[in-house]
This record gives structure tokens, sequence and C-alpha cells, in this order.
């Protein structure tokens, strides 16, 4: 008997790993082919494409069955379920198999349908789109939501993604949930770039590191900025605070964000160069609790350190204010604009000026040019600058 492997079967085969073939093959070599090989009429394999492959290769003699069908449809059915029913087949891999034999579905569906219509009994057919899914979803052994998060996954994700989810390393809701981020963003990004560019002479953007620009010595009313803060970029702290105390007028103040771990450190390099700490302030997240790696801590808050040349002589503010975050797919380190409009409206004049040496999407300077400051925006990221300047040229 000529056995036959069918191209279009085979893709409806999962693929084996190297040690799960050599496991099948070590048993078949010990016990023979207990279960046999499922043909058609016409020699072509429709159950046991691995088990076939092995006996080849050992040289055994290949146990088989003929099963037949009515329809070609009936046949490909049979071919793909045998394969979900595997095992060692991950719930995408089954998604995978489920899709592949989506439109054999529907058309058994639709002749069921018909038949059942000239029969005058119930009908049962693919329709509408949710009942749809949720009957797919059962065949693959998944709930009829997690198998549209499968087919997009099939659709958009990388093949490492892919594999990390059949190996068991990532789940598929956590891979969904970031292709469904990762297109806001493009979506957000691709709107921002739609945006006219119309920014008032009060404003003043640079494409540059901030340690080259120049700003006239004490001129100044507030620094407001939110620097990377993890422990490679405390340098940074160093230049900002050289510069902070020189741009800054009499009695004004800096407010940076900074990592938890690092407030000491922080504050040992402003009041190096002659700043005065003045308060710690909190700003309570509106999102999930981000985990601290080895420290068991679940941080809800984020801190600025505030710091004054000289003497503070404006509004009494509050420590603590709860973000209304929004934007982050524009830059990762965004904020909402809650605590600049807070902060800014109550520790500096209309037409003063406020900088911020670390712009990224100009979320500060949106706050400013709303509560009418003169605004300097310096931002080394490309990317990052184009964003701010057509954000901040946007009426609020």
């Amino acid at each position: 008997m000529m056995f036959v492997i069918d191209k279009e079967y085979e893709m409806l085969v999962s693929t084996l790993s190297a040690e799960e073939y050599d496991s099948l093959k070590k048993s078949i070599k010990q016990n023979g082919l207990w279960v046999p090989i499922v043909i058609n009429n016409d020699g072509i394999i429709l159950d046991g494409h691995h088990r076939y492959k092995a006996c080849q290769e050992l040289g055994i003699k290949v146990r088989h069955t003929i099963l037949n069908f009515s329809t070609k449809d009936e046949e490909v059915v049979f071919v793909g379920e045998c394969n979900i029913q595997r095992r060692q087949l991950s719930s995408l891999q089954r998604i995978d198999i489920v899709r592949k034999l989506e439109p054999y579905y529907v058309r058994l569906a639709r002749e069921n349908s018909i038949n059942n219509l000239k029969q005058n009994t119930d009908v049962q057919i693919f329709t509408p789109r949710g009942k749809t899914r949720d009957i797919l979803g059962k065949k693959a052994q998944v709930s009829g939501y997690t198998y549209e998060k499968g087919i997009k996954i099939l659709d958009t994700a990388t093949p490492e993604e892919i594999a990390k989810i059949n190996s068991g390393k990532k789940t598929i809701s956590k891979v969904y949930h970031k292709i469904i981020e990762k297109e806001k963003k493009q979506k957000r990004i691709q709107d921002v770039q739609k945006l006219p560019v119309n920014l008032p002479d009060t404003i003043k953007l640079y494409n540059q590191e901030f340690q080259t620009l120049k700003i006239t010595p004490n001129s100044v009313s507030l620094i407001f900025t939110d620097p990377p803060f993890h422990d490679q970029h405390l340098h940074l702290y160093d230049d900002l605070m050289r510069e902070a105390y020189d741009v800054l007028c009499d009695g004004g103040s800096i407010l940076c964000y900074v990592g938890q771990g690092n407030i000491g450190k922080v504050i040992n390099i402003a009041e190096k160069y002659g700043l005065k700490f003045h308060w710690p302030l909190t700003i309570l997240n509106s999102g999930p609790s981000a985990s601290v790696f080895g420290k068991k801590i679940l941080v809800s808050c984020k801190i600025m350190l505030w710091f004054v040349k000289g003497k503070y002589d404006g509004d009494p503010v509050r420590d603590c204010i709860q973000s209304e975050f929004e934007g982050t797919e524009l830059h990762e380190w965004a904020k909402s604009t809650k605590e600049s409009d807070y902060y800014i409206k109550h520790m500096t004049l209309p037409h003063e000026i406020v900088y911020d040496p670390f712009m990224g999407s100009g979320i500060f300077g949106v706050s400013a040019k709303k509560l009418k400051r003169q605004f300097i925006g310096c931002e080394v990221n490309k990317i990052h600058y184009d964003t701010a300047v057509r954000l901040i040229s946007q009426d609020v």
C-alpha cells in the first residue's frame, strides 16, 4: 500500500519538538506501532503523520486503517480535529488549527442548515459572529474571547512571541495586550503627526541636549522636569542641579521626579550646588502598581523633590496629588497634566518662565502654555521632540 502525504493536510498538523518526536520514535521502536495510521481510499494520510515518519525512519511496517468521508470538507475537518486532541498542543496551536478549519466548518454548517430546512428540523448556522466565535473557541478548547485574541496574535505577533506562548513562557492575554497597546501607540503617533504646528513666541523648544543650551542666568522661575531616574542616569542630575542654580531666579524652584531608591543621592547632589531641599511631593498613581525587583515593593506613587534657590515666597501647595495618567503610548515616561497644572499655577505667575530640560512629549509645556507662562523645553530624542512641538501647538 502506497502512503501519500497531502500538503494541505500536513499544514493542519502541529510540528513536534525534537524531544517530543524522539520520545514518539523511541516508543514505536520499543513497543511497535500500537495506533494505526488512518488513510483514505487514495492512500492519503489523514491521521498519523508523525507516526508514519517514525516508522519510515525505523524501517517498521506501517499498520493502517481506511476511513472514508462523504465530502472533502468532512475529511479535512477530521484531519484537523484529530490533531487538536493531541495533548502536547498549546492553546494557541489549537486555535491555529481551528482557524484553518473555519471555512470548512462554515460550509458544513451551511450544508447542514440547508438539509435541516428541507427536513423542517432545527437550524444551526455559524451566525451571528459572536456565536461563531464561541463555537470555534469551544472546538479549540478555549473561550470565544481567547479564540479571538489568539487569531489576533497569529496575524500580528512575531515568531519569537508565538514561540514563547507555545512553550509556556508567555500567555495569550499578555501578548495580546502588548499588541493592542502597540497599535494604540502607532495610531496616537499618526494622529499627532497630523496636528498643525503653530507655536507662540512665548514657547521655545529645542531638539538638543540641555547641557548645550544657553539660558539667561537668573531668569527661570520654575524648573519642572522628569529626568530618567535609574541608577545609570544619576549623572544627569549632577548636570541638572548645576544648571538649575545658574538659571533659576532668586526664590525660584526646581521640581524633579526621582526614583525612590535615589532620593538621598539626589538631595546631596542638589545641595552640593547650593540649592536647598524644600520638601518631598507625592504623586499617587492612578494605574496599576509597578513591582520593584528584589525589594518586594509595589510602587503606588511617584516622588518629586522640591529644591529652592534662596527662599520660596509663592503660594502654599499640597504635598500629595492624585495623578490622572494618560498619554503613555506617546512617551514611556509621560505624565498627566494634573500635577503640572497645579504646581505651575501656584508656584509661578503669568508670563514667568517655566523650563523643562527633559521635555519628552511636552506634557509640562502644555500646562505652561495653558496657564499663560513662558516655556522653554529641551528634548534630545527627535521623535519625542516632534510630538512635543505638535502637542504644545494645540489650543487647550
